[in-house]
């Protein structure tokens, strides 16, 4: 299989120091990472030559886009990166317009600044730290949309690897400059299709062989998103394959010589949550897995899972919920539910941090306190990777908790 880097662009973070000294004219709604490193990020893009793109016809081969966020000893007084700086204005535009989020807002918006900075090479250490491979959701699919977990993961000391998967989400960046939008017409066949499931499916669910027959019949009538994690799940074992075969003389000078390549995780949220899970039951470089808000597509209802895992969910979707029970319900390894009371999809988000208008905050990510929301799974994706990880103590991970704000239930 031949692999090939077509293209890198290196960022950097900055210091607390830094952002004070800048304080009066830099403004970000995202939440000081918790951890002591500062952060670096990175680009790559990868062409897995050994697979031809079934999406769209406009190249051949399957192109990857890789955006890293990861640890750095100090740092350097360069630009600080802008939030979604990556992303044309009209594609933010589109995503957010559904809620009546304005253009105007949305440039608002994309002047905040992260905790990150560019336009510096990459500062080495003795130090290997564990991976965290990152699938982002699908219709609303961007990296920096979650600038605020992934940030705090590399601040703590993790490298976290966000695989992006072109002409399936949004906008995602190419080697060649253009980028790929998302390929609108068969999104919506996948959305079309899960309205149906949804109207006709759960009705009868009085006994657990009724909830498992429903169950199976749900998977097997959502193809489309099924297909969609298939597919992800192998844009993300080629990267995976990539970083553990890439000779040793690759990895000088670069980010690759950074990684504990025997300590990774994975998470994902929306379809990148199911990812995370289908990766956690097939690659055997997978120590620990999160799902984040998604029906568990994939094979995991006939293969149970061997690793710990754990699944954060909101409420949006009680159906969606209620099979997940089925599918995890056979896991052999630690398994951890975390629910996040009266919250909806984008509660997982940066959109918790949004300055928005309550009824429109409230369409995204629920009736909940957004700061609270994103500070709590925060703490709870960093103890559990640190745990399994790192080997670090989790106290959080010990206690069940069931409050007006969340439910956490422990393995027995």
């Amino acid at each position: 299989m031949m692999k090939k880097v077509i293209g890198l662009i290196v960022l950097f973070s900055i210091s607390p120091m830094f952002l004070s000294a800048q304080k009066d004219s830099i403004y970000t709604f995202i939440p000081k990472p918790t951890g002591s490193y500062s952060i670096g990020t990175q680009k790559m893009f990868l062409v897995d030559s050994s697979r031809h793109e079934t999406v769209s016809r406009k190249v051949d081969f399957r192109e990857i886009y890789v955006k890293i966020w990861y640890p750095v000893s100090h740092q350097n007084d360069r630009q600080i990166s802008k939030y979604l700086n990556d992303y044309p204005d009209d594609v933010v535009s589109d995503i957010f317009s559904e809620i009546g989020v304005s253009h105007e807002l949305i440039t608002q918006i994309k002047q905040n600044h992260t905790h990150s900075f560019s336009g510096s090479p990459i500062i080495l250490n003795q130090n290997k730290y564990p991976v965290i491979i990152f699938n982002p959701g699908y219709y609303f699919g961007m990296p920096d949309f979650y600038t605020s977990i992934l940030e705090n993961l590399a601040s703590n000391g993790f490298i976290v690897c966000c695989v992006n998967h072109p002409f399936d989400q949004p906008f995602v960046e190419s080697g060649n400059g253009e980028g790929s939008r998302l390929v609108k017409k068969k999104a919506r066949l996948g959305y079309l299709q899960l309205f149906i499931t949804n109207s006709f499916q759960f009705r009868k669910l009085e006994t657990q062989e009724q909830m498992e027959k429903t169950t199976n019949y749900y998977l097997r009538r959502l193809s489309r998103f099924d297909k969609i994690t298939r597919r992800w799940a192998d844009d993300t074992n080629f990267f995976i394959d990539y970083i553990n075969k890439t000779e040793n003389s690759h990895r000088e000078n670069s980010i690759l010589s950074m990684m504990d390549l025997n300590n990774i995780g994975t998470m994902g949220h929306s379809i990148g949550g199911a990812v995370a899970g289908q990766l956690s039951i097939t690659n055997k470089s997978i120590k620990a897995g999160i799902n984040i808000d998604c029906f568990q597509f994939g094979d995991m209802i006939d293969k149970p899972l061997e690793i710990p895992f754990m699944l954060l969910q909101s409420e949006y979707n009680a159906k969606w919920n209620l099979g997940n029970t089925i599918i995890f319900s056979n896991s052999k390894s630690d398994f951890y539910k975390f629910t996040l009371k009266n919250a909806t999809h984008f509660a997982f988000s940066d959109v918790a941090s949004y300055d928005l208008e309550k009824t429109k905050k409230e369409s995204m990510i629920g009736k909940i306190n957004g700061p609270t929301a994103i500070q709590l799974v925060n703490e709870y994706i960093l103890q559990f990777f640190s745990h399994y990880l790192l080997n670090m103590d989790s106290p959080l991970l010990q206690t069940e908790i069931n409050n007006d704000t969340i439910n956490f239930i422990k393995p027995l």
